[in-house]
This record gives structure tokens, sequence and C-alpha cells, in this order.
């Protein structure tokens, strides 16, 4: 085992704290809901008040794309009609609300000219710690004050914020009314940081239109104890395509993600069910072409299965990587019959880091410039996590590590106290590496890399090519007459006994967590952000 002095690797991890804290949007203090009390909510079909909102155009665009009943019952809503703005059937809305938005094209301007900062809500922030450093931050009060300064369209559930539960916006259901999803598009063109934001608003439904232009999020769900996104295509978002943070009881079904400078899909800070239960439950999206496919930081408590990852410039992480986030260290994510493929999006290279470096306002939003630092040609990385599951996926043509498993001390993310609190208890079983579905092989550079630290971390039952055993990184001794075979990727259920790991892999990838988007794209050492050649 080759080892590092210990003084210069924890020199390389504090020159590493910088960059995460640096890389997010900071938010205030947020809490977890109860989740016991809670569930996802079902999509209705009545009661509540029924609100309308439509374009001029709107019923030029049903009578060009439906006919016979269902064009006959859409043109009857457009009598119904009361709104031309979304924000202004939220502002309408009581709980139990619906709310169908007529095919149009949906620009909320009066929602625009809302100022950020709003000098109606100067006193509404608190400070949070962020970095070592005090950072001022928008309060709940201000959201709930003043709306629109950061926010699009905003559904603000509770009336005041002492006891942090909705009473006033809850239950509201938003669907467009198209036939087809981006029948109905809602653009921010990147004048609010979030394009729809639900803030303690329980029981929101999301259905059935596209979003785009975000200079954050285009949906962000905050401390909200039951929410479901479907059938909903997010566009090129400066950062997140669907986000969820410090929210229980979510479902995320038939989302398409693309475009995103960070993640198309992020349920960060997740339920705390210590895998006892799985709150958010992500089915049947397709995330592609983003810097990352999903992420997940403090991403706990998450089931994703059935889903597609492909064509970014890494398809999954879940980490106790960036600071401030509730819930960590990250622990029980389940990722089942996912494919996970393609992965080598080069957005990385010396022309796209310059052209990033402009002003984001002088740059085509359908541009992806990167937000957060990946290792380009991934399938999957769990960078500081615990009693995570990878089982039954398709992991192929990653041209760097299908699965790459990576230890965070707490120092990461500027809790030194607590040592070494991840990488504990992660299973990798029965995953097809390598593989296509139909067969065919198109293997990754490598299957399987670990650091080879912590305790009862296990692999079995995956298979590459022909049946053949995956490639690691961790070679296994082969056995002699004197002496069995050792080394290699422990198979399940795993040791109880602590490995501290080779922390020579662990420095080779410190100095990569140094790379800022605006002075610091290459840093001295690392390899992340160099696309692999296609392996043979």
């Amino acid at each position: 085992m080759t080892r590092v002095p210990q003084g210069a690797l924890l020199g390389l991890l504090a020159a590493a704290l910088i960059a995460p804290a640096a890389a997010a949007h900071p938010e205030r203090q947020t809490f977890f809901p109860d989740g016991s009390q809670g569930s996802v909510p079902t999509y209705r079909t009545k009661g509540g008040k029924l609100l309308v909102v439509c374009k001029r155009d709107s019923a030029k665009r049903i009578r060009r794309s439906f006919s016979g009943k269902r064009e006959r019952k859409r043109l009857r809503l457009v009598r119904k009609c009361r709104f031309r703005h979304v924000q202004q059937a939220v502002d309408a809305a009581g709980n139990d609300a619906r709310i169908k938005i007529l095919p149009g094209v949906y620009r909320e301007r009066p929602s625009r000219r809302a100022p950020e900062p709003d000098p109606r809500c100067a006193d509404d922030y608190e400070e949070i710690g962020r970095g070592g450093e005090a950072v001022r931050v928008a309060s709940y009060d201000y959201q709930r004050r003043c709306p629109n300064a950061q926010n699009l369209i905003a559904i603000i559930g509770d009336s005041a914020d002492s006891d942090r539960l909705c009473d006033s916006k809850c239950n509201i259901q938003i669907e467009g009314m198209g036939r087809r999803r981006s029948d109905v598009l809602i653009s921010g063109q990147r004048a609010k940081l979030n394009v729809i934001r639900a803030d303690r608003a329980d029981g929101i439904f999301l259905r059935n239109f596209a979003i785009q232009f975000s200079d954050f999020n285009n949906i962000y769900i905050l401390e909200t104890n039951g929410f479901a996104l479907r059938n909903i295509e997010s566009r090129y978002s400066r950062e997140y395509g669907f986000l969820s943070f410090t929210s229980d009881n979510g479902l995320y079904h038939r989302l398409e993600a693309y475009g995103s400078g960070d993640s198309g899909i992020y349920p960060g800070s997740g339920p705390e069910g210590h895998c006892e239960r799985y709150g958010i439950e992500i089915r049947r999206v397709n995330s592609h072409h983003n810097t990352l496919g999903y992420s997940g930081t403090a991403g706990n408590g998450v089931w994703a299965h059935d889903n597609r990852f492909h064509d970014n410039a890494t398809g999954m992480t879940t980490d106790s990587f960036a600071s401030g986030h509730p819930g960590m260290p990250q622990d029980c994510a389940r990722f089942e019959r996912n494919v996970i493929a393609s992965n080598n999006e080069d957005y990385f290279n010396d022309e796209r880091d310059a052209y990033c470096k402009r002003p984001a306002g002088e740059r085509d939003p359908k541009i992806v410039c990167p937000t957060f630092q990946v290792p380009v040609g991934t399938g999957i990385g769990i960078f500081g996590g615990n009693g995570d599951i990878v089982r039954d996926n398709w992991i192929y043509d990653n041209w760097r590590d299908g699965v790459k498993l990576l230890h965070i001390p707490a120092a990461f993310r500027g809790e030194p106290e607590k040592g070494i609190d991840t990488s504990f208890d992660n299973t990798f079983a029965d995953n097809m590496m390598g593989v296509r579905p139909d067969g065919a092989r198109d293997p990754n550079g490598n299957d399987f890399w670990w650091d080879e630290q912590g305790r009862g971390n296990c692999w079995s039952g995956n298979k590459g090519p022909g049946g053949a055993e995956p490639t690691s990184n961790v070679p296994a001794v082969p056995a002699t007459p004197l002496a069995p075979a050792v080394g290699g990727l422990p198979p399940c259920p795993g040791s109880s006994t602590y490995m501290p790991g080779d922390t020579a892999k662990l420095a080779s990838q410190a100095t990569c967590a140094t790379w800022d988007p605006a002075t610091n794209t290459d840093p001295p050492g690392c390899d992340w952000f160099t696309r692999p050649p296609e392996p043979r």
C-alpha cells in the first residue's frame, strides 16, 4: 500500500476546501420536515378551486394540436380563463387549488420586473457560516414577502415562518394542458435564480410542461413534505434542472433534463431514513447532456430506478463533498436497473473554458458551462457515502471509470472534528459492466475504481462482457501453493475490519476539488477534466 505523508495530504485537503464552498449559491438554514406525517401527492381530476391560465393565442394553438372531444374540452377551458400569467393564478389560489395552463409561452413579465434585491425586504436576511465566513442570505420571510425577487413563479406555503408548516398554499396542482410537454413552455430568460420555487409548499404537484433558462434552478423544491414532478422537460438551466432540498415524500417521474451547468436531477439533503426507508423516488427519468446527469450532496434516502443517465460529463454522483448541506454524511441511496452510459461529454476543454469565462449575460444559454468539478468519463461516483446500493444496472461506455468509490474526510466539508465518517457498507452487486442491454460489448475505461478505504464495502455478481470478471484498479494477487489469493475487490457482505485506504489514491484526486471555472480550470496534478480516449 502506497502512503503519502499525512502533513502533505492534509495540505491538499485544506486547499481543496475553498472550491466547494464557493461553487454553490448559499441558501438559508433549512430543516427537514416530519416525513412520517406526509405522503407523495396523487394526481387529481376534481376537487379544489379550478383556475385557468392562457395566452391570447391559446385557442389557436389548441385548434392546431387537438381535434374532436379533446379540442372541444380545451376550448371550453379558454372561456374559463381569467389569468395571463401563472404567478397571478398562484396568487389567487388557496389550498387544494388546481391550476390548468393552456398552450402558450409564459415568460411571466410582471414577475421579471420585481427587483432583486427588493428594498421592501431589506431587513429579511440571515447570516449563515460558509467557508469559514458569515454569508448574508435571504430568509424565508424574504421569500414570503417578496416572492418574485428571486423567483419567476413562487409557491410559498407557510404564511408565517415560526412553525415551518404549510398552511396557505398547500396541495396545489399545476398542470400544462398541451398534447406535448413543449406545448406549454415556461421560460425564465435567465432573469431570476429560479423559474419555479415551491417553498414549504406541501403537496405540490407539477405536471406536463416544459421549462427553461433559469439563472440557477428551473424547478426548486425546498422544505416541502410531499411533492410530485411528472412528465416535465427541463432545458438549459444555468445550474440545476430539477432540485429538491431538505424535502421528503417526493417523486420524480417521467422527466427529461438536459443542458444544465451542474445537474439535471438533484435530490440534495435527502430525507433522513438511515436505510430504513426511501423518502424520494426517481423513476423513468432521462437526463442527458448536462455536466452531471444526477447528483446529490447529502442525497440520503433516495431510490433511483429504471432511469437513463447518458451523454453527460459524469452520469451520477452522490457525496459528502460540499459544505452547508444538512444530513451529512451522505447515506442510503439505492440505484437499481438504470442505464448509465456514454458519459464522456467534453465540457472542460480549453475552448469551452475560455468561452465560459465570459459574463453569463454574454453567453448563449444553450451552451453548457460547467459550474462544478466532475471526472469526465465516469458513470457513477460515490464521493463520501455510506450504505449506498448500486445493483442491477447497465453501466457501459464510460471512458474513465464505470463506478468510482472515494472516501471524503469530514474536513473537506469543514467538520474536521468528525474525522473519517464515510465510505462504509456500500454494496455493488449484479451490475452489467461494459455491456449494452442487447449484449453487445461496449467497455468502460475501467469498471470499478476504489481508494481501498472504509469497511463493509463489497462487490458481488458483477459481470463484464461474456460474463468475464469486471476490471478494477484493485488487482488481486494470485494464489500460490504457499498462500491464498489476496487483495482485489472484497465480496459481499464485506469485511467489518476498517481499512485505512491508499492515501496516494486520495491524494491523486484531492487537487481536483480546487477547480474553479474562473480562476483554476486546470488544477495541477488533476486529470479529471481531460476526456480519456475511448477504450478498445
